[in-house]
């Protein structure tokens, strides 16, 4: 990492041992590779199992660990692909924010289109405000194109460690989305048709429509189609939904809450490997985390997310 990247968590109030606990391993250990997941089957469910010991202690995955790599080694996973596309609601921008957030080695501004703000804004959006503030997020990045053209002028430069795989997202309500959304992820896929190299989409639908089943397995249906109707090898990751905090409206726990979560999170999981799509669930990891409003997170809990991510792509494809 960058020294301003530590310089930025510092600033941020992060450390490295509020986002990761590692496994304890001893070099006499004759096993001590085996602390991490072998495949991805039981890297998935180790990471939506697993819990905090106390709240908004670190995440400890179940049976077996996830790694959190360097901003090096998150490029050399991400060169296995020729794009990533994320597609879903607010929860998951929110999780490609922190994405945006390790690739710029940035904490306090990483998610945002810096070019376009004042000082002003730079100074009040810094940290978890660009995640929680509306006035912030109006400028999240929503395509890296959108940071390789512009950031190098901004006199604030914070550009991506590396920037050879394009990664974007649609943001999306109920099905069927727009036929702009469907086409640009279209034309990804066949910008070379011939490549060996998988577009991993992630997915991701949930309180925007009201925890609807059928909302979200034809939005599963939907994409799955247009992923099918290229030659295209489109792996899927569907993310299940954020448990509820601790202020979430009583007007909303009915439909909100947590049971209607948990509910919610084990039918999709269920139709998602139906359909041969595989599933992460955060409903474990965010339950004893803080919540800034009750259904949304900031970076401590992001940035976990977005590299569970990215530990799920790193065993998508043997090597």
């Amino acid at each position: 990492m960058s020294e301003y990247f530590y310089s930025s968590m510092k600033d941020c109030g992060i450390k490295s041992t509020h986002l990761y606990k590692p496994p304890v391993i001893t070099r006499a250990d004759p096993q001590k590779h085996l602390h991490y997941c072998q495949n991805r089957a039981t890297l998935l469910e180790a990471m939506s199992g697993g819990g905090r010991h106390g709240f908004d202690a670190p995440f400890v995955p179940a049976a077996c660990h996830y790694r959190w790599y360097s901003t090096t080694e998150v490029c050399m996973i991400l060169d296995r692909f020729d794009a990533i596309v994320f597609i879903g609601d607010d929860m998951l921008q929110h999780i490609y924010a922190a994405f945006n957030i390790l690739l710029r080695e940035n904490m306090a501004l990483g998610s945002l289109k810096q070019w376009e703000m004042s000082e002003e804004e730079r100074v009040n959006c810094r940290c978890d405000n660009q995640i929680t503030r509306p006035e912030c997020s109006k400028y999240a990045v929503l395509d890296s194109e959108e940071v390789r053209k512009n950031d190098h002028g901004s006199g604030h430069p914070s550009p991506y460690h590396c920037n050879r795989t394009p990664n974007y997202m649609l943001s999306i309500t109920p099905s069927p989305s727009s036929e702009e959304l469907r086409t640009t992820l279209t034309a990804t896929l066949a910008k070379d048709p011939d490549s060996y190299k998988p577009v991993p989409v992630i997915h991701s639908l949930g309180l925007s429509t009201s925890l609807s089943w059928p909302a979200a397995t034809a939005s599963m249906d939907e994409w799955l189609a247009v992923a099918d109707s290229s030659s295209r090898n489109v792996p899927f990751l569907w993310l299940g939904p954020n448990a509820a905090g601790h202020l979430k409206p009583p007007g909303k726990i009915m439909s909100q809450g947590n049971n209607a979560l948990w509910h919610y999170t084990i039918e999709m999981t269920k139709e998602a490997r139906s359909r041969e799509i595989d599933a992460l669930g955060l409903y474990n990891l965010t339950l004893q985390a803080g919540s800034w409003d009750g259904s949304n997170y900031a970076q401590r809990v992001l940035l976990v997310e977005a590299m569970m991510s990215e530990s799920d792509h790193q065993l998508a494809i043997p090597t």
